[in-house]
């Protein structure tokens, strides 16, 4: 679990990069505005980040050891802490991204929606790629139903639909499965959790709850054999509306999705 986080960590700071590599045709101006959430992130960044980076690691670690014993488990991230990270160890651990122009990536957890932002710089531009996103559970145990609200260069509002198949090549180089669920409102990024692994000690490890909330990411979920069968998830739960689980997944979950009407993308909200 500890290595998927960190891959779908900068799966998300992808999506903000392969919108950047776009670049050529927007305006300077609009460009060179810097999102207010960004500066006060770098600005709230601790007096150590190295200090902040361990203790993240080192929560991770628990999480990884905790969610290795049957029954249930919990874990607590703050911004603080991922924003410590990201300038710790983004370096060593994904020089791609900063080969590629990326470099200073921030988020900030509000109240059910996390800001995250980048800056992108190349011979032609240096502006600030950010982005709103929101998570809900879905039926299917493990997916995540990600939206990505307010992609932007600086103050240049940007397509998502345009990135679309690049962002899933780039999420599957790093082992994330992302899959797209077409609604009235625009896609929705289905992203799908791991819940066996070689190196899980025990499996399934099924993810009930993720919240956004006061500078805090909050995980739970439960392990053991019939951690599928009894998966209720917390929270709300998204609607699937193009998308629809294949034939070899889990017959219940086939059965609940059949059973759902299709969805305007209102509870996306």
């Amino acid at each position: 679990m500890r290595r998927w986080i960190i891959r779908f960590a900068a799966s998300l700071l992808t999506v903000s990069l392969l919108v950047g590599v776009t670049g050529g045709w927007w305006a300077l101006e609009q460009t060179q505005h810097v999102p207010e959430f960004y500066t006060r992130a770098t600005r709230s960044l601790p007096s150590s980040t190295a200090e902040a980076s361990q203790h993240l690691q080192q929560e991770v670690e628990q999480l990884q050891s905790d969610a290795g014993r049957v029954g249930s488990w919990n874990a607590t991230f703050s911004d603080d802490q991922i924003n410590s990270w990201l300038i710790e160890e983004l370096p060593n651990k994904f020089p791609r991204l900063l080969a590629s122009g990326a470099s200073e990536p921030r988020i900030v957890i509000e109240e059910n929606r996390l800001l995250a932002a980048v800056r992108y710089k190349n011979h032609r531009i240096d502006t600030v790629i950010s982005c709103e996103l929101s998570v809900e559970l879905t039926e299917q145990p493990n997916m995540l139903a990600l939206r990505v609200h307010h992609l932007k260069a600086g103050a240049l509002p940007l397509p998502l639909s345009k990135f679309l198949k690049g962002i899933s090549q780039e999420a599957a180089k790093g082992g994330v499965d992302i899959r797209w669920d077409e609604t009235e409102t625009g896609p929705i990024a289905l992203v799908t959790v791991p819940s066996e692994h070689p190196r899980y000690v025990r499996a399934p490890v099924i993810v009930e709850s993720i919240d956004l909330k006061d500078g805090n990411l909050v995980l739970a979920g439960h392990t053991g054999p019939l951690a599928h069968e009894s998966y209720r998830p917390l929270g709300p739960v998204y609607q699937f509306v193009s998308y629809r689980p294949s034939e070899n997944r889990n017959s219940q979950d086939s059965r609940l999705s059949a059973k759902r009407p299709s969805s305007s993308g209102k509870n996306l909200r």
